[in-house]
């Protein structure tokens, strides 16, 4: 680099190439460039003109300097000026260098995201999954099925949802849709549209409810990796390149390297604390900032700008499991949310049907680092007159301490979308809880109390309920746990009780629990479960009743099989009998295979290894099946917008099978289907024999290489043959090079073979020229 710089500054002085804008003898040097008290590792023509001092521009940008405040030589337009009033120089002799001071404004600003994790768009497949139930209960017998259609393809999906029962009232039909809706989804925007049979956004003014029609909203609560709420975002400047770290009451949450500019860092960070937050900066010299303030973050705080909405218009769909097409009132309702900062989210809820309107607010507050404020309130007009809710909640979550109190009030006359005529309404309802964690002896203590009241009615009496529960529970050893719980009702009926339990894990697969009901049952069962895909998972158990001294008896397992799982169970006290079996599976479309396969509750994956059987695939680090005859398998259970490994067992293989990979990462959607080709190929042994233009061999030790700019080589044994193991299909331009320094060419075509097969072995008889 340093020739290459002399070079061009002998071509400014040999050429005669103008330097001066004054009367100033122009100077020309090559120099190390320091930055901020760094040395950057990178050399420039520095050119001296009188007290003024230019430097090569394309070094200052790679340096991270924005182009566009760098004040260019009046002539020498390539050099730019670093003695301004901004930028400072001077020149080091004895370091042949010259130190910049540069402000950080200068610097280009950096922005910093997290990786987003865009889900693949699906292959055009389907499912239909199925559900047969089947159940006695002393002589009686019950038979229902539920079946469940998917069309998917990209990021949409069509679904139709039918329910068979064989015992029915009069007027209802055996067989009854329950729902049918086409999805779309839009991932980089994190959006979902939907037509057809769904229910509103649940929030804290509006209850779900089920309508059809059309709903679109944002979804982002859906992707695990999507931090939407109140993560401390880092900004600030820096001169040099520095290391920036985040605390969080002494715990390092997050760290990342930053370059010399402004900053504004997303973290990324899944964390939900409060406490005395401190953001660390130390650069490459040592100097060190500290930044503290109190944080407190809370999944129920958006992160400031972000907006959560939803918009609804349809039809109250009504009697959802018995009535295909009872669609009613005609409704609209907007749900909105917005981080206004990082301690407050306001929100709004607006309904309006022919039968009831309302309008809500929602102010959710962090405060300080202490606790979490919800409020809420509501006002709507109905056939019952003009009415009011209002409700608010206090809470807060440490490693040690978790409380909580809320409370919501409802006038007489307030009725919310989908209400009954004939229901109950409710006044109050309150909601308490404590849990503290670590303590000595029970180690978790977990207290909690519930309160609802209702309006009198004389169509329906529901009765008021005060309940009261305490617990804890606590690890004995690394494999036993040990749970204790008190409850009592203050309602109308008072009632309590309490129970022990008692777990002990034998390992990762097997498991016991003793439980005892004061007063009335104790139970013991022993479980074992599978860890992959199929298997055998069951529980046996027994039961003893205090009052009565009658012992009962109960039975579990599950079969779970390539093509589908049975669930069978059954309970016998003497006096009672249950016993119930139920088949899930589904058949499976995608691409061109079509399979019997486990019910579709995640996405799914056709995993398919170069048509080779019988090869061990896993689903992360777990086995889930082996490839069939064909060589594919389907794996099920890929948790949606979770990024996901598949690999296979390639010790498995043939040793002259070669892969350019054998695992694959995808982000799938729920309930849609993707296709993983692992690529095999079949490399077999080819026996070379170079020749000269006279036929003749050439002599042992002779080198051949499978391109004239390969280093490796195989060389001529006596039989005057070359053996090339792991040789892939393809074309390759031979040289064999002998011990006098002779040099000579060919051609060899190498054909392709099927992963699997029976290792091949070609011979080549080769002219080389």
């Amino acid at each position: 680099m340093q020739r290459t710089k002399l070079f061009f500054a002998l071509q400014y002085v040999l050429l005669g190439l103008p330097l001066q804008v004054s009367a100033d003898t122009p100077d020309m040097a090559i120099n190390n460039v320091w930055m901020n008290g760094v040395d950057r590792v990178i050399e420039s023509l520095v050119l001296q003109q009188g007290s003024q001092r230019y430097i090569e521009c394309d070094v200052l940008v790679q340096l991270g300097l924005k182009r566009e405040k760098l004040i260019q030589h009046p002539l020498q337009t390539k050099f730019c000026s670093v003695s301004t009033e901004t930028i400072q120089s001077e020149l080091d002799g004895s370091l042949q260098a010259i130190k910049l001071t540069v402000p950080s404004d200068y610097f280009i600003d950096r922005q910093s995201e997290t990786d987003r994790l865009i889900p693949s768009k699906a292959e055009l497949g389907g499912f239909l999954n199925y559900n047969l139930h089947y159940a006695r209960v002393d002589g009686f017998n019950e038979t229902s099925g539920l079946a469940e259609l998917g069309i998917f393809k990209d990021y949409w999906m069509f679904k139709n949802d039918l329910i068979y029962r064989d015992e029915v009232e009069d007027n209802q039909d055996r067989v009854s849709r329950l729902n049918t809706s086409f999805q779309i989804e839009f991932p980089e925007k994190y959006q979902m549209l939907t037509l057809g049979d769904t229910f509103t956004v649940y929030n804290p003014l509006l209850d779900s409810v089920r309508f059809g029609g059309i709903s679109f909203g944002t979804n982002f609560t859906s992707y695990p990796d999507f931090i939407y709420w109140n993560v401390p975002t880092l900004k600030g400047s820096a001169t040099l390149p520095s290391t920036v770290d985040l605390y969080i009451n002494g715990v390092n949450i997050y760290q990342n390297n930053i370059t010399p500019g402004h900053y504004n860092i997303n973290t990324g960070a899944s964390i939900q604390q409060a406490g005395e937050a401190q953001v660390v900066v130390e650069d490459v010299l040592g100097n060190r900032t500290v930044q503290s303030f109190s944080v407190y973050v809370n999944s129920q705080l958006l992160r400031p700008g972000l907006n959560e909405y939803n918009v609804s218009l349809g039809k109250l769909r009504y009697d959802y499991n018995y009535e295909p097409n009872d669609y009613r009132d005609f409704f609209g309702n907007v749900y909105f949310r917005r981080g206004i900062t990082d301690s407050t989210t306001l929100g709004t809820n607006l309904t309006y049907s022919d039968n009831v309107q309302n309008i809500g607010l929602l102010w959710t507050q962090a405060i300080g680092k202490y606790a979490l404020l919800d409020t809420m309130a509501s006002s709507g007009h109905s056939e019952f007159g003009d009415g009011y809710s209002l409700g608010a909640a206090v809470s807060r979550s440490s490693k040690r301490l978790g409380y909580g109190l809320s409370g919501k009030y409802y006038s007489p006359e307030y009725r919310g979308l989908g209400f009954d005529d004939l229901g109950q309404n409710i006044k109050y309802d309150n909601l308490a809880y404590l849990s503290i964690f670590e303590l000595p002896i029970i180690n978790n203590l977990n207290i909690n109390y519930i309160e609802r009241t209702y309006y009198p009615n004389s169509d329906n009496a529901f009765s008021d309920s005060k309940l009261v529960t305490v617990g804890f529970s606590r690890m004995i050893g690394r494999q036993a746990s040990f749970a204790f719980n008190y409850y009592k009702d203050f309602g109308d009926i008072e009632n309590d009780g309490a129970y022990i339990s008692l777990n002990y894990n034998f390992d990762q697969r097997r498991s016991a629990n003793l439980s005892y009901n004061v007063d009335e049952q104790v139970d013991l069962s022993y479980s074992r479960s599978s860890i992959g895909q199929n298997g055998v998972d069951y529980t046996v158990g027994a039961s003893y009743q205090q009052d009565d001294g009658s012992v009962g008896y109960n039975a579990y397992t599950a079969l779970k099989m390539p093509a589908g799982n049975l669930y069978l169970s059954h309970d016998d006290d003497g006096d009672f009998s249950f016993s119930q079996a139920d088949y899930q599976g589904a058949v499976v479309w995608l691409g061109r295979k079509v399979a019997l396969t486990k019910y579709v509750s995640n996405a799914f994956a056709l995993v398919n290894v170069e048509n080779i059987p019988d090869i061990e695939v896993y689903r992360g680090l777990t086995p889930v099946g082996k490839t069939s005859r064909k060589g594919h398998v389907f794996v099920h259970d890929i948790v949606p917008y979770v990024n996901y490994n598949l690999s296979f067992n390639q010790d498995q293989l043939d040793m002259y099978d070669s892969v350019p990979f054998t695992s694959k990462n995808i982000v799938g959607m729920n309930q849609r289907g993707y296709k993983v080709n692992f690529e095999v190929e079949r490399t077999g042994l080819i026996v070379l024999r170079l020749l000269t233009p006279e036929k003749q061999t050439f002599a042992v030790g002779s080198e051949v290489y499978l391109d004239s700019n390969s280093k490796e080589f195989v060389p001529v044994g006596s039989d005057g043959k070359a053996y090339l193991y792991g040789v892939k299909a393809g074309t390759y331009n031979l040289m064999l090079k002998t011990a006098g320094g002779g040099a000579c060419y060919s051609k060899l075509e190498v054909p392709s073979f099927q992963a699997g097969q029976e290792t091949a072995v070609q011979q080549f008889d080769l002219i080389c020229r």
